[in-house]
């Protein structure tokens, strides 16, 4: 579904980086207004309920389908941030609650290079986690260690790189422009924006997005109409968009509910999320991390490659079982240049730590025969 991830990814940057409508809608406006300025704040987004649906889709497919939207739903991501609006700098830290687990992840993002740095620590803790729904993934927790403390550098040619489809949601972002969108604001109804007390509510629909792009297509700069002409392009499987925003102008704070639902292919995929956002000022500053503490992409993959490599055995554990058991059984039947033949033929087939079983058990036959 990756026009829906286009529209949430829209939706979040609306939320926490917009600015959103006299009186009521102008006061409604003028809080997003107060609370985007504001260089850092606390959120929480969760996945309340997800489901994923096929029309022509075989039983088994539906069972794993609705299992794993099962098991996205109850997903909350929390935790802070940091702006530098002159650098255009983001400092973000999430915890990612899911499964029962814990997964804490840091990076940080150049908005002016449109790079990022993701802090490798986090690996350890989901690779835990997919080890326990699958335990013959190549790869093993300890095999990340060695990049505890560093950042993998992700540049914009990077994210290009990784694109899975034509759409560059950063591009999107970058083309969204919050003070085009408050200006939009200002077209709606004013009876549309609710008061009470300290809260003013406001529910937005795909009727509002499609405004939205109508208005910044005739009034926004060449990257706005672009952001708005490839958005156009992702309401096509949208089926539902419903958007609660509530702001409160007292603590600064807002909150948000989704649901959103989309169709592709005869599969409907449907999420609710429930959003909080409490924005406050800092005096703290976004400190990138040191070229020392970062590896490159390419880096990054290299070491995965060679991981993968290093535990992929062509010697399934049973077989490498049978043959350790055979060369014991032998004791010191075996010549050193049997020995020497067996390291050779094997050794392209077994993980490293597989060949240093196998050195040891030839090694202890030697022994024997002595």
């Amino acid at each position: 579904m990756k026009k829906l991830k286009v529209v949430m990814v829209l939706a979040l940057a609306l939320v926490f980086f917009a600015g959103c409508k006299k009186e009521t809608q102008k006061e409604f406006t003028e809080e997003l207004a107060k609370q985007s300025e504001m260089n850092a704040g606390e959120y929480s987004i969760l996945i309340d309920k997800m489901t994923i649906t096929g029309e022509e889709e075989d039983a088994q497919t539906r069972a794993s389908m609705d299992m794993a939207a099962k098991m996205i739903s109850g997903t909350k991501i929390s935790g802070d941030y940091l702006q530098d609006s002159e650098k255009e700098l983001v400092d973000l830290n999430m915890n990612v609650d899911v499964l029962g687990q814990k997964i804490p992840i840091n990076m940080f993002m150049d908005q002016k290079k449109q790079s990022m740095y993701l802090d490798t620590g986090f690996m350890t803790e989901m690779m835990n986690i997919v080890k326990e729904f699958n335990a013959d993934v190549s790869f093993e927790a300890k095999d990340f260690e060695k990049l505890n403390g560093k950042y993998i550098h992700i540049t914009e040619e990077d994210m290009k790189k990784q694109a899975d489809s034509k759409t560059d949601t950063s591009a999107l972002t970058a083309g969204f422009n919050g003070k085009l969108f408050r200006e939009y604001l200002d077209t709606l109804e004013s009876d549309s924006f609710e008061k009470k007390e300290d809260t003013i509510k406001r529910k937005f629909t795909k009727k509002d997005i499609q405004g939205y792009i109508k208005y910044a297509k005739e009034n926004g700069n060449k990257d706005e109409k672009k952001a708005a002409k490839e958005l156009e392009e992702s309401l096509d499987e949208l089926t539902k968009y419903e958007q609660t925003t509530t702001l409160n102008t007292k603590k600064n704070s807002q909150k948000t509910t989704m649901k959103i639902a989309a169709k592709n292919e005869g599969i409907t995929m449907s999420i609710d999320l429930t959003l909080n956002n409490q924005a406050k000022e800092s005096d703290k500053k976004v400190e990138l991390p040191k070229s020392a503490d970062t590896i490159s992409m390419e880096e990054f993959e290299k070491i995965m490659e060679d991981t993968q490599k290093k535990n992929n055995s062509l010697v399934s554990e049973e077989d490498f079982n049978d043959l350790l058991d055979a060369i014991r059984r032998g004791g010191g039947q075996f010549s050193q240049t049997q020995i020497d033949q067996i390291k050779r033929t094997y050794k392209p087939y077994l993980t490293e730590e597989q060949y240093k079983q196998l050195e040891e058990a030839l090694d202890q036959s030697i022994q024997t025969s002595v």
